[in-house]
């Protein structure tokens, strides 16, 4: 047979027993192993000293039921002779009745006395001579006298009143006449008074013990676990540096004294020991921070970018020259792998280069690698050198120099030359051809063709000294420790021999030049002529060859009394420069068209003209838009406020020679 599947009834009868027992393991389960055994001591006892009382409570109750017995048997017999006795003489018990009443008055624990004759009649019983009748809880044994053996004790069936039935016979000269029955109430002869009273009475007792057991192990845990908390306290102390804590004596027994008395020497001794080695520590302290904040203020003031990785190429230290390259800030670069940092994941260009040195670096390949990369807009030397400690490799160091403009300068240089070559050999092969033909051929020519011939060559040779001029030019301009020697005069004298040395080649291109000074009188500014002709000629020139047939330009001169300058504007409405090309129209060898050829020059004319305007202690500007024309500024101070100016510039003198060296230096590594 199979057993059949519980019901849902079933199941829903004990879902609140099992819920039950859960919710005790799991609170049984967060109690500690030592609260457990205290626990599970504590019941143990309990239970073994309740159930010690509970077996001496029911041995005396088995001595006193015995007891209650003999009594019952003796007092049934004595009343069994008085009722044969009065049955013997009057045939009848009344003479027993007020007996009766009155000893069952006097004896509460007599439940009930009864006479039944040898048929099992009842003659006499108690309990209806009593005014309150029969009681409804007692067992009438008694009327059922044949169905039990005669003497004998017996006990009152459940539900009935607990009481002892004893009954004795009635005999008479050996003549039995009859039955004494006897009930003795149970409840009037027990130790604690009713099985109830004494249930309680043990589970008080359960109780009582427990309560003291839990009493006692409180006591003794919270006296275990006190100095255990200031001992823990005390270690935390000592951790946090506070050497030389001490812990009062607990009281708490010989073995937790000891460890108090052994914790205070530790703390006495650390102490010590804290005060012989703090005046050390400190001094390597103190000398390991001052090191380590020289390294920190030596890569943070080098010039050229810094970055230390580690071996997995994450980012550790980083300068605020390598920031400035990366265009970020340090927390954006430190901890993070370089290829996020930097260029990011679809032009790792450094990442790669760094990535492939450390996976060939080895030990004895301690060489540093340079090589040329492009951050963005930027040109940037990296070496990159391997951080080797003990034969283990731990990172790589890379030094990032910004050669934007080096690269630039060499570009430029490198246009200088395609231009000067291609100007130098047009008119060095014009002349030559022309020469060759005169030499050779001069006796069969034309005079008018022979004149032209003549006049070739020396335009040619005019347009060969422009060109050496502008380079000599640049060269003495650039001269730090050159000044010009300036004298006060009138710059509208310098403008109007510009006008008119360049008024043929205006003529040629059909362009009308013009001076325009609203104001008479203008202040002298300190100027060395022949210069301020050049910057004038020079600027001049670029509109001529910058603006169409039919095209003007105009020579503005305004006097700016709060600034107590004069300002020369040479104004076109030639094509334009366009607006990206602005910060860089007077670098040197920079020309804005790409084909270089197309209109002649070197590029040298706008970076002559700032170097003299920068002599003269003014400043140059430019406006311009495509297709709008072109409008470039120079100002210069009026003569009485030169001098001042001067004594601004003596201390800038030393710097200007420095930048000059320093560009010199550059051209010179660029050029190798």
């Amino acid at each position: 047979m199979t057993s059949s599947p519980p019901t849902n009834q079933e199941t829903t009868t004990f879902q609140p027993f099992t819920r039950t027992v859960a919710k005790v393991r799991q609170s049984w389960g967060r109690i500690s192993a030592q609260k457990q055994l205290l626990l599970m001591g504590l019941l143990s006892i309990s239970a073994l000293v309740t159930f010690t009382a509970w077996v001496w409570v029911a041995r005396t109750q088995a001595i006193i039921d015995q007891s209650v017995s003999q009594f019952g048997m003796a007092l049934a017999q004595a009343l069994a002779r008085g009722g044969a006795e009065a049955l013997s003489n009057t045939g009848n018990l009344e003479g027993l009745k007020y007996y009766i009443l009155t000893e069952r008055v006097q004896t509460p624990a007599i439940a009930y006395i009864a006479f039944c004759d040898e048929k099992g009649e009842v003659l006499l019983d108690s309990q209806m001579l009593h005014s309150h009748g029969k009681g409804p809880d007692v067992f009438p044994i008694y009327e059922q006298s044949k169905s039990y053996a005669i003497p004998g004790v017996y006990h009152s069936p459940p539900g009935y009143k607990s009481l002892t039935n004893i009954a004795v016979p009635m005999v008479r000269n050996n003549e039995q006449l009859g039955i004494c029955w006897v009930g003795l109430d149970n409840q009037s002869f027990t130790i604690l008074g009713s099985p109830k009273e004494t249930q309680n009475f043990l589970v008080s007792i359960f109780g009582l013990l427990g309560l003291l057991g839990a009493m006692g192990l409180w006591t003794n845990y919270a006296l275990i676990n006190r100095p255990l908390r200031i001992l823990s306290q005390g270690a935390s102390e000592i951790a946090t540096g506070h050497f030389g804590h001490q812990i009062r004596s607990q009281r708490a027994g010989r073995e937790i004294d000891q460890v108090v008395n052994a914790f205070n020497y530790m703390s006495s001794r650390l102490q010590q020991y804290d005060k012989q080695n703090v005046d050390t520590l400190m001094s390597e302290r103190n000398k390991y921070i001052s090191e380590r904040n020289k390294l920190e203020l030596v890569l943070m003031s080098i010039a050229d970018g810094v970055v230390v990785c580690d071996r997995d190429n994450k980012v550790q230290i980083v300068n605020a020259a390598a920031t400035q390259l990366f265009a970020k800030e340090a927390k954006d670069l430190l901890g993070k792998p370089l290829v996020f940092c930097t260029e990011g994941p679809d032009s790792p260009q450094i990442c790669q280069i760094v990535q492939a040195f450390t996976d060939t670096v080895s030990p004895g390949s301690l060489e540093p690698v340079a090589q040329q990369v492009h951050l963005g807009e930027l040109v940037v030397r990296v070496n990159m050198a391997p951080i080797i400690l003990n034969k283990e490799f731990l990172g790589s160091v890379l030094i990032m120099h910004d050669i934007t403009k080096q690269a630039e300068l060499e570009r430029m240089k490198s246009e200088f030359i395609s231009n000067v070559s291609h100007e130098l050999r047009t008119p060095i092969t014009s002349i030559k051809s022309y020469v060759d033909t005169l030499c050779n051929h001069g006796e069969k020519l034309d005079p008018d063709i022979y004149r032209e011939f003549l006049q070739i060559i020396d335009s040619e040779a005019d347009r060969l000294m422009f060109l050496v001029n502008d380079v000599l030019e640049l060269s003495r301009v650039e001269e730090a420790n050159r000044d010009f020697e300036l004298e006060p005069g009138d710059i509208r004298g310098a403008i109007e021999y510009a006008l008119r040395a360049l008024n043929l080649m205006a003529k040629d291109r059909q362009i009308e030049l013009s001076m325009v000074c609203e104001e008479e009188d203008i202040p002298l500014v300190n100027i060395n002529q022949e210069s301020i002709e050049r910057v004038i000629i020079n600027l001049l020139t670029n509109g001529i060859k910058y603006t169409p047939v039919g095209g003007k330009i105009e020579v503005i001169v305004n006097h700016l009394a709060d600034e107590r300058e004069i300002r020369v504007d040479v104004k076109d409405n030639g094509i334009g420069i366009p607006e990206e090309c602005l910060e860089q129209i007077f670098d040197r060898f920079f020309r804005v068209e790409k084909k270089v050829h197309t209109i002649k020059g070197t590029g040298l004319g706008l970076t002559i003209v700032k170097k003299i305007v920068e002599k003269h202690h003014g400043r140059l500007s430019v406006s311009s838009a495509l297709g709008q024309g072109s409008t470039f500024s120079f100002f210069l101070p009026v003569a009485e406020d030169l001098d001042e100016n001067e004594k601004k510039d003596e201390g800038q003198s030393g710097n200007a020679g420095s930048e000059y060296l320093a560009n010199t230096e550059s051209s010179s590594l660029t050029a190798s």
